[in-house]
């Protein structure tokens, strides 16, 4: 479904990324993970179309060579963003965030998009008249998976979900993130640093390091003694 390939780039003239490669395929849930400074959300950004394009790197997405497109046609494409912060109008309602996000699409689909979210998401239906700070943490986060996909995405990209969360709360995204694969058959790439949390719903894993690819590991939940074995690849 996706695949970068010998991707470098960085800000202004400071390279971050050095020749990294990715591969995600249907139904994956691939965790990237590594240190502060090894270049995790700076991927997700390079994929997203948010950081201009060095010399060299290919980035595909459902077939198609997305390099350099616009984040708005990468959107329509079925691929999507989730920054760790500004990811909420904060004095808007439930609601009204809900309607914000869709607000390109047809209003009848918008209508129907949200209906179907609140039957997903059955958490937030008795808060629509809230505003997002007087959630939890938990509902926040999981308000912004809403919001995502109202747009019906094959793929999103999520930049630390569990961030500032008590653990009940990362419980309670992790049950969630599971809902959402489930119900609308969503690929993830999550970038986070409770790696054991999200070894519960991941596949593979990919380790970074100083803006390179280091390591790359299969999953496999044994269900039986509850443990996670991982293979080397």
């Amino acid at each position: 479904m996706l695949k970068v390939e010998n991707l470098s780039t960085g800000y202004g003239k400071k390279q971050v990324l050095f020749d990294v490669s990715l591969e995600v395929s249907k139904g994956d849930i691939v965790l990237l993970a590594g240190s502060n400074g090894s270049g995790k959300s700076t991927l997700l950004k390079a994929i997203y179309g948010m950081l201009p394009q060095w010399d060299n790197g290919q980035i595909w997405f459902d077939g198609e060579n997305i390099t350099g497109k616009p984040t708005a046609a990468l959107l329509k494409k079925g691929l999507l963003y989730i920054p760790q912060k500004n990811n909420l109008f904060e004095e808007l309602t439930v609601k009204e965030n809900l309607e914000m996000a869709g607000l390109t699409l047809d209003k009848k689909v918008l209508r129907k998009g949200i209906e179907e979210t609140l039957s997903v998401f059955k958490t937030l239906e008795p808060n629509l008249k809230r505003t997002p700070m007087s959630l939890s943490g938990g509902e926040r986060q999981l308000l912004t998976l809403a919001m995502a996909t109202l747009h019906q995405p094959k793929l999103i990209l999520f930049d630390e979900p569990f961030a500032g969360l008590s653990p009940q709360n990362i419980g309670f995204i992790v049950e969630n993130l599971n809902v959402l694969k489930r119900e609308n058959d969503v690929s993830l790439v999550i970038v986070e640093h409770h790696v054991k949390e999200c070894l519960e719903i991941s596949n593979k894993m990919v380790g970074m390091k100083l803006g390179n690819v280091f390591m790359r590991i299969k999953i496999i939940p044994n269900i039986i003694e509850y443990d996670y074995h991982l293979l080397f690849v």
